[in-house]
């Protein structure tokens, strides 16, 4: 089967879906709308591909630490996502990456340890050859944590070359680290903020349709006309359509194309 639309990223796993994620992953489905369900943490990992092998197809699953849940990462943990990892419903590894803007105390320990972890996951990454799904937030009016991680996957990519790829996740980025980052083979996907914001407009206009996919992130940031509500995979179709606008194609078309990106940035 071909899906009509494709959610790259979300989170079925949360306590958001606690009472009814069958039922959303159902109608999800039922409506030609596939996702994969992204691990940050031990607990979010497991659930992720739990849920992942209730279905055949149409959902998937990925394992790692976001930056802000590494910093409590044990080596005991880290081995349990690595045998998690291997699991063929894991299409990626992460989220994983360097977020800064969340920072309150020992600015320059939690960076370093951030950035260890990060590298934990490019080399999981490549050992498995699977892509990475990555998660980056700079601190206010900066572009620090997108400098930084930049910086490190252009470090192993010096070797690894096109073995290292993956995707940047709910893009935040200005217009240079955009182009960075498309120059190092790796997407950028959008989420429901393209649709009540104009920030990313000429990033997406600017971007090439080959590397530009869609998320919900769900539960999180609903687009309109959803705002204040709970965000689900199903929701995807109004990025798609607002990403449509700026590429000024048809929906349907842009539909076809994320879906046709998604399957092969994540060999699905």
């Amino acid at each position: 089967m071909i899906p009509k639309l494709f959610d790259i990223h979300c989170h079925l796993n949360l306590p958001d879906f606690a009472n009814d994620w069958p039922a959303v992953l159902e109608r999800t489905l039922a409506e030609g709308c596939w996702l994969i369900n992204v691990g940050a943490d031990l607990a979010s990992s497991k659930l992720a591909v739990l849920q992942a092998e209730t279905k055949e197809e149409g959902i998937w699953a990925t394992v790692g630490f976001h930056p802000t849940a590494a910093l409590d990462l044990t080596e005991a943990n880290w081995n349990e996502v690595k045998k998690l990892a291997v699991n063929p419903k894991v299409v990626a590894i992460g989220e994983c990456g360097l977020d800064y803007a969340r920072m309150i105390s020992n600015e320059l320990r939690i960076k370093a340890k951030q950035k260890a972890i990060f590298e934990k996951h490019i080399k999981l990454a490549l050992e498995l050859d699977k892509p990475l799904m990555i998660h980056c937030r700079s601190t206010k009016d900066s572009m620090d944590a997108y400098e930084d991680a930049i910086a490190i996957l252009n470090d192993y990519k010096k070797t690894a070359g096109d073995k290292l790829r993956g995707n940047f996740h709910f893009f935040a980025g200005d217009g240079g680290v955009g182009k960075q980052v498309l120059d190092m083979g790796f997407t950028l996907s959008f989420t429901g903020v393209i649709t009540f914001a104009n920030q990313y407009d000429e990033v997406i206009k600017n971007t090439p349709l080959d590397m530009i996919l869609a998320e919900t992130d769900a539960p999180f940031v609903a687009p309109v006309p959803y705002r204040g509500k709970r965000c689900e995979p199903l929701y995807v179709v109004e990025v798609v359509s607002r990403l449509a606008e700026l590429k000024n194609l048809p929906a349907q078309k842009m539909a076809e194309i994320s879906v046709q990106n998604a399957k092969r940035s994540f060999d699905i």
